[in-house]
């Protein structure tokens, strides 16, 4: 009934716009609120919504909550009949729960309606299929990402770091392509206040690698899965639709990262997303390996200090063998509240066009603040590569990728594997194997009670119905 009901109001509201363009003022009076995050797509875009307000008289407030919990506050507000909310900040992995509540509209229909204004064949097609449920497009993305490894170009090209590393391990010091070279150069550069780094004597402690370890909102989650793929695990058994996240890709994964905690900041169990990168912004860190949505800061001296003492490079992810794997993605996105009102609805996706166009993240990109991009002719712009070098990686990274886990149960995914792997990390389980199973072993117990057929339905990736 909800995915009926969210139909008929996607019908009513492609009749009450007509064309695709919006009459200066149309929507005078009407307010939207944002539930959101301080993610760049939002801190970007909140300055200047009083922009939007004078294109269409519609007011936005953008009201930004903690990640921990906010899936919650989301689904608490798509089941009020009278939502405070009308505009949702969503990541890729809640649209599978979100899908099945019918918390968000389906924007399929306004998509293809409005193809040509928001340039949807300009949009990489990865980044659309992360915000869909069962084919159905929930979210518009507003900045894509993918999981790749910065570090310190400066460092790494400075001649006699080069030579000594080198030296100690018989290869050339460049950005790894598997993960034990990763762990050798996040080795090499850890060094302690008083050593020498790049031929100045080092005031702090420098730490060869930053890693979220974090189990709070499942952040050690969000680094354990990319590492995972990275071997080529998977996170279901395609045939049960059961956790298939205790395989020995899976068992790899956990120990690349317990072998990365000496070369890690003492604080490490603690090291949430934003703490972690914080090391890398500062230059406090030769190489951390994360999402672009936070890379843009790298190159922004309003933001980070590295710009202003050194230089950030670029890489894709390392993989367990050096041989290609899907790069994993994800999508930091737009959805509109499935309760709020027809013309509420209209404003809200108006919005998202407005916010997440073209021109505007073209915008951005040309004022240096930035934000993960997903449009082909922003990331392959050469002026544009050249003020962003990350962008080819960007580019590049996404022709061979797979999308994020989308399940139902990812809330459930996400708290559990945080604690049993956080407790791997801190000693307190004897084995990665050991952690993992347990992990894996709750999270059946909990799908179990469900038949078969409805758990692999959960884990089929539809193409979204807009490819059609």
């Amino acid at each position: 009934m909800k995915h009926l009901k969210t139909t008929a109001l996607c019908g009513s509201l492609l009749a009450a716009i007509s064309g695709s363009a919006f009459a200066q003022g149309q929507f005078d009076g009407v307010e939207l609120k944002m539930l959101a995050i301080g993610d760049t797509s939002v801190t970007r875009l909140a300055p200047i919504v009083d922009e939007f307000e004078a294109l269409t008289g519609a007011s936005v407030q953008i009201d930004m909550f903690p990640y921990p919990g906010l899936i919650d506050k989301i689904v608490i507000e798509a089941s009020s009949n009278d939502p405070s909310y009308q505009l949702m900040w969503v990541d890729s992995p809640w649209v599978g729960v979100l899908g099945e509540s019918g918390a968000l509209l389906d924007l399929t229909d306004l998509v293809l309606r409005d193809a040509e204004e928001i340039h949807l064949d300009d949009i990489i097609p990865i980044q659309l299929q992360e915000n869909t449920w069962q084919g159905r497009l929930l979210a518009f993305p507003a900045s894509g990402m993918i999981w790749h490894q910065n570090y310190r170009k400066d460092l790494y090209e400075n001649a006699e770091e080069a030579a000594a590393f080198e030296a100690q391990y018989g290869y050339p010091l460049a950005p790894a392509q598997t993960w034990d070279h990763y762990i050798d150069i996040a080795e090499f550069f850890t060094r302690s206040a008083g050593e020498t780094l790049a031929g100045e004597v080092l005031e702090k402690d420098f730490y060869g690698n930053a890693q979220a370890y974090s189990r709070v909102a499942g952040a050690i989650t969000h680094d354990f899965f990319p590492i995972m793929r990275s071997y080529g695990g998977q996170y279901w058994d395609p045939a049960t639709g059961l956790c298939a996240m205790d395989g020995p890709e899976a068992v790899a994964a956990a120990e690349v990262m317990k072998r990365l905690i000496p070369s890690n900041p003492p604080d490490y169990l603690g090291l949430m997303w934003d703490i972690r990168t914080g090391y890398m912004e500062r230059g406090e860190v030769a190489q951390s390996s994360y999402w672009s949505v936070r890379t843009v800061r790298l190159t922004n001296p309003d933001e980070a200090v590295l710009p202003t003492i050194g230089e950030a490079g670029y890489a894709a992810s390392p993989t367990g063998d050096g041989n290609p794997q899907p790069t994993m993605t994800g999508a930091l996105s737009f959805g509109i509240n499935s309760k709020a009102s027809e013309i509420e609805q209209q404003a809200a996706w108006e919005f998202i066009k407005w916010g997440t166009s073209r021109d505007m993240m073209r915008r951005f990109a040309e004022e240096g603040s930035g934000v993960s991009q997903f449009h082909v002719s922003i990331l392959s712009d050469p002026e544009l590569q050249a003020r962003y070098p990350y962008y080819q990686v960007l580019l590049d990274a996404q022709e061979n990728a797979q999308r994020r886990i989308f399940h139902p149960f990812y809330a459930d995914v996400e708290e559990v594997f945080g604690v049993e792997l956080n407790k791997y990390m801190a000693g307190e389980t004897d084995s990665a194997q050991e952690a993992l199973t347990s992990a894996c072993t709750k999270i059946n117990t909990r799908l179990a009670v469900f038949p078969e057929d409805l758990r692999l339905r959960w884990i089929n990736d539809e193409p979204a119905a807009i490819f059609q």
